[in-house]
C-alpha cells in the first residue's frame, strides 16, 4: 500500500555555523531524508518522525539570525540536542510541510529508508 502522507520539495536548511543550505526533502514512510538535490541518489540525512521532538512553526516576527527575520515560512524540528531550522517558499507551504512532518510523527510505517541509517550522515 502507498503512502497515504507524502511531502517533497526543496527547503532551506540551516547549518550549524549559521549559513543556508538548499536541500531536496522528501518523506519516506515515517521517516524526513534529504539530499543535496533532487537528482542526488546519497542520502545526507535520514530522521525517525516518530523519534523526534517538536516539530513547529517557528515563531512568525522573530530573527532567525544575523539578517532574517521569520516570514512566517520557517519551522523547526528538535532531535535530540540538535535543533533543525528550515524555510519553505512561503508560510502556507511551511504549515504544509509541519501537517504532514506531525502527522507521520504520530503513526504509520516503520521501515527504514532505502539507503538506511539514522540521524545525520552529513
Amino acid at each position: 500500500m502507498a503512502d497515504a502522507v507524502h511531502i517533497s520539495g526543496y527547503l532551506h536548511k540551516m547549518t550549524r555555523d549559521g549559513r543556508w543550505q538548499k536541500r531536496w526533502f522528501e518523506t519516506n514512510g515515517n521517516f524526513l531524508t534529504y539530499y543535496k538535490s533532487k537528482k542526488m541518489t546519497k542520502l545526507l540525512a535520514a530522521l525517525n518522525l516518530p523519534q523526534v521532538g517538536d516539530i513547529a512553526m517557528f515563531d512568525e516576527g522573530k530573527q532567525i539570525d544575523a539578517v532574517e527575520v521569520n516570514d512566517g515560512s520557517f519551522f523547526t524540528i528538535e532531535l535530540n540536542e540538535r535543533v533543525y531550522t528550515l524555510k519553505a517558499d512561503n508560510k502556507n507551504e511551511a504549515r504544509k510541510w509541519v501537517s504532514v512532518l506531525n502527522t507521520l510523527k504520530e503513526g504509520g510505517q516503520n521501515e527504514a529508508p532505502g539507503q538506511g541509517g539514522l540521524g545525520d550522515v552529513e
